[in-house]
Parts: C-alpha cells; sequence; structure tokens
C-alpha cells in the first residue's frame, strides 16, 4: 500500500515527468512520421499514372503508417498508462501480387477510412508535436532556470543577478526564485493539457470509437458464423460418408450372412455356422466404425470424466508418442471442453501425418477464467496456416468461443499450438 508521501511524488514529480517525456517524444515521433508520410503519399501519387507502381508504393506507405500509429499507442500506454485499441487495417489477402483481385484489394486497403485516419494524424503530429514540444520544453526551461537561480547567481557574470531589474541581489534571486515555482506549475498545467489533446487525438483518429469496434466485432462474428456453418456442413457430409462406407457395410454384409444362413440351417449346419461366424465379425466390425464415427463427434468419455480422460484415451490411440499433462480443477463448459478436445485431436491427426515427429507433449492448464491449451512436437516444422485447411479450421471453431490460436512452427523446429479460451462457468 502506497504512502501519503509516495503518491504526492507520484502525482507533482512522477506524472508530470512521465507526460513530458509524452509530449517531448511526440516532437520527434512527429519528425519522423510526418516526413514519412509525406513522402510516401507524394511518392505514391506521383507514380499512380504508372499504376503498377504507385499502388504498391501506396500500400507500403499504408503498412508503415499502420505501424507508426501503433508505435504512437503504445507510447500512450507507457507514459500516459491509457490502453488504447489499434484499428484493424483491411487484410490485402493472397501472397502473389499478381495473383487475379490484387489490385482490387490493394485499392480497396488504399481508400479505407482506416488507413486515412491514421494518415492524418501522422501529417499531424508533424506540427502540433513540434509546436507543442517547443512550448512545453521551454516553459519547463524557464522554470529550471528560476527555481535553480539561488543555486548559481553567484556565477553569473557582472553585478546583478538580474542586471535589467537593479535591484538588490538578494531581492532578484528570490524573485527569480518565485517566478520559477510559479512557471513550473504553470509548467505542469500546460504539460498536463497537451498530453491530454494528444491522447484526446490519438484516440479520434487511432482508435476505433465504439460503434466502430461494434461495426467491427458483428463483422467478425458474421464471418466466424459463416465458416462454422461450412465447417458443420462438412463435418456433417464426412459422417454421411464414413456411416455409408463403413457402417452401412457392414451392416448389409450382417444382414447377407444372416439370411443365407438363415436358409442353410437345415441342409448344411455346419456353412451356416460359418456365415454366422461372419455375421458376428460384421457386427463387431459395425461397432467398431459406430464408435469410431461418435468419437470423431464428441466422445462419451470426455463428458463423463473430463478432459484428462479424454485426451488420455487419445493419445494412447496416436502413433506418436505422446505426453499429456492435464490441470484443471474445475471443469470448464462442456462447450469449452468440446473445443479443447477438437483442437488436440486435430492436432494429433496433423502430427501424425505430417510433421514426422518422433514425441509430442501436449498440456491443458486454468488459469482463472482461461483455459490454456499447447501441444508441441519436436517435428520438421513449417507448418502453413491456408484458407479452408486444418488450422484455419482450428481458427475458426477457437474464434467462435472468443478464443485464440497462436502456431510457431520454425522450419526444422517443430511445431507448437496454443490456444487460450475464455472459460468462466
Amino acid at each position: 500500500m502506497s504512502t501519503p508521501g509516495a503518491r504526492w511524488l507520484g502525482r507533482w514529480v512522477g506524472q508530470p515527468m512521465l507526460e513530458l517525456a509524452y509530449v517531448v517524444g511526440s516532437l520527434f515521433l512527429g519528425l519522423v512520421a510526418g516526413t514519412v508520410t509525406v513522402a510516401g503519399l507524394a511518392v505514391g501519387v506521383g507514380l499512380l499514372p504508372v499504376f503498377l507502381l504507385g499502388v504498391p508504393v501506396l500500400v507500403a506507405v499504408s503498412y508503415v503508417v499502420h505501424a507508426l500509429a501503433i508505435i504512437e499507442l503504445k507510447r500512450a500506454g507507457l507514459f500516459l498508462d491509457v490502453t488504447l485499441r489499434p484499428r484493424p487495417m483491411p487484410s490485402l489477402g493472397g501472397n502473389a501480387l499478381g495473383r487475379r483481385g490484387m489490385v482490387r484489394r490493394a485499392l480497396a486497403r488504399v481508400r479505407s477510412a482506416e488507413f486515412w485516419k491514421e494518415a492524418v494524424y501522422c501529417l499531424l503530429l508533424l506540427p502540433l508535436g513540434m509546436l507543442s514540444g517547443t512550448l512545453v520544453i521551454s516553459a519547463w526551461a524557464v522554470a529550471l532556470a528560476g527555481v535553480a537561480l539561488p543555486a548559481y547567481a553567484g556565477f553569473l557574470p557582472g553585478d546583478g543577478v538580474v542586471t535589467w531589474l537593479h535591484w538588490s541581489n538578494g531581492a532578484e534571486i528570490v524573485t527569480g526564485f518565485a517566478l520559477g515555482v510559479v512557471v513550473a506549475l504553470l509548467a505542469r498545467v500546460l504539460t498536463g493539457g497537451v498530453a491530454a489533446a494528444h491522447l484526446a487525438l490519438a484516440e479520434a483518429l487511432l482508435s476505433p470509437s465504439e460503434k466502430d469496434a461494434l461495426r467491427g466485432e458483428v463483422t467478425r462474428l458474421t464471418e466466424t458464423r459463416s465458416r462454422m456453418v461450412d465447417a458443420a456442413d462438412a463435418e456433417r457430409r464426412r459422417i454421411e460418408r464414413d456411416l455409408h462406407d463403413g457402417a452401412q457395410q457392414h451392416l448389409v454384409a450382417l444382414a447377407m450372412n444372416l439370411g443365407r444362413a438363415q436358409l442353410k440351417f437345415d441342409t448344411d449346419p455346419e456353412g451356416a455356422r460359418a456365415l454366422v461366424n461372419q455375421a458376428h465379425q460384421e457386427a463387431k466390425d459395425s461397432i467398431v466404425t459406430l464408435r469410431n464415427v461418435v468419437r470423431g463427434v464428441h466422445p462419451a468419455v470426455l463428458t463423463d470424466r473430463g478432459l484428462d480422460a479424454a485426451l488420455s484415451a487419445l493419445a494412447a490411440r496416436s502413433p506418436v508418442p505422446v505426453r499429456v499433462y492435464v490441470d484443471v480443477a474445475q471443469r470448464p463448459s462442456p462447450t469449452v471442453e468440446a473445443v479443447a478436445y477438437f483442437v488436440v485431436s486435430e492436432s494429433l491427426t496433423n502430427i501424425a501425418r505430417h510433421s514426422g515427429a518422433a514425441h509430442a507433449a501436449v498440456r491443458i492448464e486454468r488459469a482463472g477464467d482461461q483455459l490454456r491449451v499447447e501441444v508441441a512436437d519436436d517435428g520438421r516444422g513449417g507448418a502453413a496456416e491456408t484458407p479452408g485447411g486444418g488450422l484455419a479450421g482450428l481458427r475458426d471453431r477457437v474464434a467462435a468461443v472468443d478464443g485464440s490460436l497462436r502456431v510457431d512452427s520454425p522450419p526444422g523446429g517443430g511445431t507448437a499450438v496454443t490456444v487460450e479460451v475464455p472459460c468462466a462457468s
């Protein structure tokens, strides 16, 4: 618990110094941001008649301006202890410049309101940063000169401390010190006001408004819902295919063998017995097939005994040796458990098929209202997320419950999939 003295120092010393650093930093960042933005826009717009040259330059400028905007928001958090979310930039999509539709996506990014708001901020930061930085530095310099006057008055040349006042040295020192204190208080107010103005401008141009944030969330949820509907439809078709190609074929063979055996009971008991044995095997194969289909949808052990037992059973069936660690004192909701199980199941399947790993590890922990799932292997790495691929499906499944997914897969360094899902229950 902080003492009154510490709080006083924080308010009248620590906070003003942080605000001063923020404002002075705006001066230097404004020089960089303004110069880069002006030069980039000038070159990009100037090359627009040469269409294929102007558009890439403007797209590159949009990335640079967005990076500068994020730096500015980070500075606000560092010096003013204010958290501002950055505006999400429209994604270009695609990887190759020659891909069909790339120019259209690039133009959409350059025309986006997000880019131009950030560009306007960078342009405004150049004159505002220089003006406010100069005023604040001058105010603090005058204040420091007055407050420190008693310390260096004796080293000043001439007979008087302030020669044009023609007062006694003592009166001039006291007057200079008093003016320094007054100017310091004014500088404190000026610095706080300038920092607040910079912050308000950054919040208006660099951070999404409540309406923008709500619109973006609705868009994200709509896209996630669409992908989840597609994934559910694909899962339904997979189940239908598995039932048709597996269990249904076994059951048809079972019915045929039982029918043939029934016809042979009187004339060929041994043949009938062999057909019954075949039918028995078909029945067992059908049970295994149905169990595998059900396990792929939602295993019963997950509902009955939780993640530890379900993942242990999953690891036991994996062709790659898997070490499982589960520390979940309080079970999350069934939906979160199903997502965690699906992430581990899909990751282990990918490891067995593509990684060439000798070992894998699964670690699940609950910390407060967050469930953290980590699946790592020692394979060849280099896993990349592609549209419609397994990792993209995992991301969609996790995003549906407001979770996050991160994939670290350097070439030759193995792959680690980390998922964090809110699990308040």
